[in-house]
């Protein structure tokens, strides 16, 4: 039986960019496009049929050939985020993303223009995205779904309290640096490093990352 091809579709933008002064503001698009160059790099380029690209001044957007990486490509767009720090910043720069799954039946050279289920189930989540709720994932199952509404919201508890100490190792983890490697490139010690993955809740995040992958193969394999 062929199994319909089934993408992620990740819409995004910067929380609270109103507070970002013009000064800061050039930094900032640096910051979000190193992000993307990072999801590339972990990914790998073949992934992303449609690379994460600016709109609309602080939005974003891209698209992915494996749905089962889409919370692992928001990570890497949050981590590298948070991870930076910019003096007079209140707060650390951080995104709101929305993820669709599901088909796609038109897609632009940047991506930008898509249309498809997984377009309409990524786009409108991000504009209804309110509060503190920096997190969701739209999948074409329902019990995926209702899972996911619990994880996510404790998922991005956790990734909303990361210090860029935390969310600098948490990428570099996800980059698939040991710990000690993790210490020589950052001049700080190995238990350091541990404690730096602990306060972050580095486990939990690693247990949803797995999780996800996990469901979304499973539901494509049937």
């Amino acid at each position: 039986m062929a199994i319909p091809k089934v993408y992620a579709v990740l819409t995004g933008d910067i929380v609270d960019s109103s507070r970002i002064g013009k000064d800061q503001r050039k930094k900032l698009l640096a910051d979000l496009k190193s992000s993307f160059f990072n999801a590339d790099k972990i990914l790998n380029s073949s992934n992303l049929i449609a690379p994460f690209s600016i709109y609309r001044g602080d939005s974003f957007q891209g698209v992915l050939a494996n749905p089962e990486d889409a919370l692992l490509a928001s990570l890497i767009i949050r981590a590298t985020l948070r991870k930076s720090v910019d003096v007079g910043l209140k707060d650390l720069w951080d995104a709101r993303i929305a993820v669709g799954l599901g088909e796609i039946a038109y897609l632009s050279e940047t991506g930008a223009e898509g249309d498809g289920i997984a377009y309409r189930r990524s786009g409108p989540i991000l504009d209804q995205m309110t509060g503190d709720m920096w997190l969701q994932i739209k999948t074409p199952w329902e019990e995926v779904d209702q899972e996911l509404a619990v994880a996510c919201p404790l998922a991005d508890i956790i990734i909303q309290k990361w210090s860029s100490a935390q969310a600098e190792v948490v990428l570099l983890q996800i980059e698939g640096l040991t710990q000690q490697a993790m210490a020589d490139k950052l001049h700080i010690t190995q238990a350091a490093v541990n404690q730096r993955l602990k306060g972050a809740g580095w486990f939990a995040i690693d247990n949803f990352l797995k999780r996800f992958k996990s469901l979304i193969i499973q539901k494509l394999a049937q």
